[in-house]
C-alpha cells in the first residue's frame, strides 16, 4: 500500500468512526445538556403569590445562568395549590418523566406527604417554604429558608417589646401552622407570658364564625382574668384564608380592638392587600407578620432579580422567592461536580457542599445538619395605606437576634 492509499484509508477510517458514534470523546466539552426541574407550587390555590413569583425567579435565574453554564434547565411546573395529594400525584408524574431534581413544594403540609417517595426514588427536593420543625430530619429534603425554631424569637420578641403578656393562637391545621403555633407557645412561655387554649380550624374550612367567636371568647377571659386588652394578642398562623377571617372578625368588637400578629404564610399576600375591608381590619389591627428576610446591605443583589420577577408577576417578591432563584445556582454548582445527577448520592453531597459556599441574592445559603436554613434573619411586613393604595410596607427587622422597629 502506498503512502497516498494509507493515507486515504486513515481518512476514510475516521468518517465511520464518527458516522457509527465511536467519535464521541471528541464532543466539544461545554456542550450543552438539559436538565429537567419539577417545580411544584400554587398558581391557583392560596398562597399563590409565592408560586406565581417562584416560578418567575426560577425562570430569571436560567436566563442569567445562559452563558455561564452548559446545562440547560427544562422547568416542568405543576401547580398544586398547597394540595398535599396533588403534590404526591405530582411528583409521581415527575418521577416518570425522569425528573431528579424538584424545587418546592411551598408548605410543610405537602413536604410531609411527598418526603417519603422523594426518599424512595432518589429525587431531591429544594423547598422554599417549608417551616415545620417536624420536618428537621436527614433525608433528600432540603429547605432554603428558617424552619419554625427560628421564626418564633423574632415574632416574641416584638410583642414583647409592644407589652404584650398574653395571646390567643388562631391557626391553620397543617404541618407549617401547627408548628408555628407550637414554637410561638414555647417561646412566648419561656418569658413568662400566657397562652390561651386558641382555635385551630381545618384546612377546608370556609365560614370562620365559629372560630373568630371562639377567638373573641377566649380574649373576653383574659380581660375578665385581669389583663388589660392592650396587653392580649391573637397571634394568627394562616394563609390566604385570612381574608375571610377577617371577613369574620371584623364584626366582632373585642376582635377589632386587639392587636393581632402574623406569620410568613401570609407575608406580601396580593390576596389580602387587594381586599379592601380584610386590609383595613389587618391595618388597625397592626398585624406585622415575620418572613425570612433580606439584608439591607445585599441590595445591590437582590434587587435588580427582585424588580425583574416583579416584572413578570406583578407581585413583590419576598425571600422565599428569591431563595428559589439561588437555589438554581446552587443546583448548577453541584452538576458541575458530578456532571450530571445520575449518580444521586454523589449529587445530593455535592448539593449539599455548595450549599454552604454558595453567597447569593439571599446572602449565605448555609444549611444544618438537618438540611434547613442556617439564617435567622426576618423581616416584619405590614398592610398600610399609602397615598391611597392598599400596600405591604416593611415595618421592622430582627436580623442577628437584634429587634429594630421602623
Amino acid at each position: 500500500m502506498t503512502f497516498l492509499h494509507a493515507s486515504r484509508a486513515l481518512i476514510c477510517g475516521l468518517i465511520l468512526a464518527l458516522a457509527s458514534g465511536e467519535g464521541r470523546a471528541i464532543q466539544p466539552a461545554d456542550s450543552s445538556r438539559s436538565v429537567k426541574v419539577g417545580v411544584l407550587v400554587s398558581l391557583s390555590g392560596s398562597w399563590s403569590s409565592l408560586g406565581k413569583n417562584t416560578v418567575a425567579a426560577l425562570r430569571v435565574a436560567a436566563d442569567d445562568l445562559k452563558g455561564k453554564s452548559r446545562y440547560r434547565f427544562q422547568f416542568l411546573v405543576r401547580d398544586t395549590r398547597l394540595d398535599p395529594a396533588r403534590a404526591l400525584a405530582a411528583i409521581k408524574a415527575l418521577h416518570r418523566r425522569g425528573v431528579k431534581i424538584v424545587i418546592g413544594p411551598q408548605s410543610s403540609a405537602e413536604v410531609a406527604k411527598i418526603k417519603p417517595f422523594a426518599d424512595a426514588h432518589k429525587m431531591l427536593v429544594i423547598s422554599q417554604g417549608s417551616t415545620a420543625s417536624s420536618l428537621a430530619v436527614r433525608d433528600n429534603v432540603f429547605r432554603f429558608c428558617p424552619n419554625d425554631t427560628r421564626e418564633a424569637p423574632a415574632v416574641v420578641a416584638l410583642m414583647r417589646r409592644n407589652g404584650i403578656r398574653a395571646i390567643v393562637p388562631l391557626w391553620r391545621n397543617d404541618a407549617g401552622n401547627n408548628g408555628l403555633r407550637d414554637s410561638v407557645k414555647r417561646e412566648f412561655e419561656a418569658f413568662g407570658g400566657t397562652v390561651a387554649q386558641g382555635v385551630r380550624y381545618e384546612t377546608s374550612t370556609g365560614d370562620f364564625s365559629a372560630a373568630t367567636s371562639g377567638v373573641s371568647h377566649q380574649v373576653d377571659a383574659l380581660v375578665t382574668g385581669g389583663t388589660p386588652q392592650s396587653e392580649i394578642a391573637v397571634y394568627c398562623a394562616a394563609f390566604d384564608e385570612v381574608v375571610d377571617v377577617f371577613h369574620s372578625a371584623q364584626s366582632l368588637p373585642t376582635l377589632a380592638g386587639t392587636a393581632w400578629y402574623g406569620s410568613d404564610g401570609v407575608a406580601l399576600s396580593a390576596a389580602l392587600a387587594g381586599d379592601a375591608s380584610a386590609a383595613a381590619f389587618a391595618a388597625g389591627a397592626g398585624y406585622p407578620n415575620p418572613i425570612f428576610g433580606l439584608k439591607d446591605s445585599l441590595a445591590a443583589k437582590w434587587r435588580p432579580v427582585s424588580n425583574a420577577i416583579r416584572k413578570r408577576t406583578g407581585i413583590v417578591p419576598d425571600a422565599f422567592a428569591l431563595s428559589a432563584y439561588d437555589a438554581l445556582f446552587v443546583a448548577r454548582n453541584a452538576l458541575r461536580k458530578t456532571e450530571g445527577v445520575q449518580n444521586f448520592s454523589g449529587f445530593k453531597a455535592a448539593f449539599l457542599r455548595q450549599s454552604r459556599h454558595f453567597s447569593g441574592v439571599t446572602g449565605s445559603t448555609a444549611l444544618d445538619a438537618a438540611g434547613d436554613r442556617r439564617s435567622s434573619d426576618f423581616d416584619f411586613w405590614a398592610v398600610r395605606s399609602v397615598n391611597g393604595s392598599t400596600v405591604w410596607v416593611r415595618t421592622g427587622t430582627y436580623h442577628d437576634g437584634i429587634l429594630k422597629v421602623f
